[in-house]
């Protein structure tokens, strides 16, 4: 199955428009992380689904967790090396989303956020039943989408830089 960030959506394009990004999108999306990063413990093991060129990833680093990066985008996950250089606690992988090569049960949280939700173009049933899957019991999976009122200035973004 094609991927739209590979054919469509480049991770030079994808990190242009976050560089770019109006105050208003820098902010919105930093908190985002930031309310993900406040409830990951350094003894937890890290899922993020979709972790385009790792601008998450890199975050979540800083809570001393063990991550693991998937995305089908191989350009991506390039690039993703390359920003997280240095960087040991991480691992990065070639994978779709809903078809998770993990056993069942083995991360403490899951999380896609920044609108992965709809952005992969996906089932969502079968993207979240994976992720419940491969979490631990008791884990946490954490998804998000952009509030309504965000919609209009990240469109901006997108069409303008993207």
């Amino acid at each position: 199955m094609p991927s739209y960030y590979a054919e469509n959506l480049s991770a030079e394009r994808l990190e242009l428009c976050s560089e770019l990004a109006p105050p208003s999108v820098k902010s919105y999306l930093a908190a985002e992380i930031e309310r993900v990063c406040r409830r990951v413990d350094s003894s937890e093991r890290v899922l993020e689904l979709g972790c385009g060129y790792g601008r998450v990833l890199r975050e979540l680093m800083h809570t001393g967790a063990s991550e693991v990066g998937i995305d089908t985008s191989l350009q991506c996950l390039s690039m993703a090396q390359a920003y997280l250089d240095g960087e040991d606690h991480a691992s990065l992988i070639l994978m779709d989303a809903v078809r998770l090569g993990f056993p069942s049960g083995v991360f403490d949280v899951v999380c896609c956020i920044q609108n992965g939700i709809s952005a992969f173009r996906v089932d969502q049933r079968e993207l979240l039943s994976e992720a419940v899957r491969v979490s631990k019991p008791g884990g946490r999976v954490v998804f998000s989408s952009y509030a309504v009122e965000f919609w209009k200035d990240r469109y901006y973004c997108f069409w303008r830089y993207g």
